[in-house]
């Protein structure tokens, strides 16, 4: 094989090289500006679980010291566990969508 012709099959090969690097870099840019949006709204979410959470307890510490009163209403009852139900469905949710993503 002739010099010439070898220098032209490097020249290909290193261009092929250098565009596969520009590809592997701009997907890293991509893949990067995905990964900080996607901690973002995990930092968001895990927010919003620990608010429920304090939001829990706090509904329940409002049903213990309920009981031990004189008794609650049927409808305050009924309000709490309305309001507990919601926040351990919302924990449910945001603890499913934290696992997937």
């Amino acid at each position: 094989m002739e010099p010439l012709a070898l220098l032209d099959g490097l020249e290909i090969k290193l261009r092929q090289l250098n565009a596969a690097a520009d590809r592997q870099r701009a997907d890293y840019e991509r893949v990067a500006a995905e990964n900080q949006q996607l901690k973002r709204e995990l930092d968001r979410q895990t927010g919003i679980v620990s608010s429920l959470k304090d939001k829990l307890e706090r509904s329940h510490l409002i049903t213990d010291e309920a009981n031990e009163g004189s008794g609650p209403s049927v409808s305050a009852t009924d309000d709490q566990r309305a309001t507990i139900e919601f926040c351990i469905r919302e924990i449910d949710r945001c603890l499913d969508w934290l696992q997937r993503n």
